[in-house]
């Protein structure tokens, strides 16, 4: 018999974790760094899982990690097959951005308000038309977390494309220049556009790993080491953080997110 579809997702996401749907948590962080993961390994103690993807799951702590990789179609995938967990409550992003306003700087923490389809995935999720937006009320709660870590959060529109080394496309540079974009990644809009189109609560928690619009400002080998040792751990602490209170405060966001959808 033909697999159908709810089936059929809900096999991949096992498949691509190789962890059982019964261990993912209510609240999953995503992420798309080996690093990371082993990092989140470390602190939390967790059950190590690996397929396509690398998962690392803590009940204790009701969160879930998974390193989904890189690029707008591996970020539709796994909002896609995460959207049929029965009890997924919310998706964090703990990814890294370009920053392209002068006022940010390296290690500055960005939770976007919105994202600019740039990007050729969302598509097929959404007309054109639709913004790709995170849901407010759980992006409340990533401010938050960067606020009581006595950091100030950046707020503002990312642009995200799924052109990678277009550091060097002098029109494009150009173009970016005159646009009042905060910074650029290469997944936000797809996670955006999805979970709106899957009713996934998603929100983001963004470090500014370079600023390639800068004189010397794109990421060097020797940049690319100093980021993990010097943000990597605070930067995943404020996602545990931002998972902890929502757990907390749940029913409080779930009434909200029923006027948001």
């Amino acid at each position: 018999m033909r697999l159908k579809e709810h089936e059929y997702v809900r096999q991949t996401l096992e498949r691509y974790t190789n962890l059982s749907l019964d261990r993912f948590c209510e609240h999953v962080i995503i992420t798309n760094f080996r690093r990371y993961t082993q990092c989140f390994l470390e602190k939390t103690g967790g059950e190590f899982s690996e397929g396509n993807f690398r998962a690392v799951t803590v009940p204790d702590l009701n969160c879930t990690l998974v390193d989904f990789g890189i690029g707008s179609p591996q970020a539709a995938l796994v909002i896609h097959c995460l959207a049929y967990l029965d009890h997924l409550k919310s998706v964090i992003m703990l990814g890294m951005c370009g920053g392209i306003d002068d006022t940010l700087e390296v290690g500055d923490f960005v939770v976007p308000s919105a994202a600019i389809r740039g990007e050729g995935t969302s598509r097929h999720y959404l007309p054109r038309e639709f913004p790709a937006i995170p849901a407010s009320s759980v992006n409340l709660f990533c401010i938050g977390a960067v606020k009581r870590a006595h950091l100030v959060p950046k707020c503002g529109i990312i642009y995200t494309t799924d052109r990678r080394l277009w550091e060097f496309d002098e029109a494009f540079v150009d173009y970016l220049r005159t646009q009042r974009i905060l910074a650029i990644d290469m997944e936000l809009a797809t996670l955006f556009a999805v979970s709106y189109r899957y009713e996934v609560p998603i929100g983001s928690i963004m470090l500014v790993s370079d600023m390639p619009l800068q004189r010397r400002g794109i990421k060097s080998k020797e940049l690319h080491e100093k980021i993990y040792e010097d943000f990597m751990e605070t930067h995943i602490d404020l996602g545990l953080e931002a998972v902890k209170t929502l757990d907390t405060h749940w029913d409080e966001v779930a009434r909200k997110l029923a006027s948001e959808w």
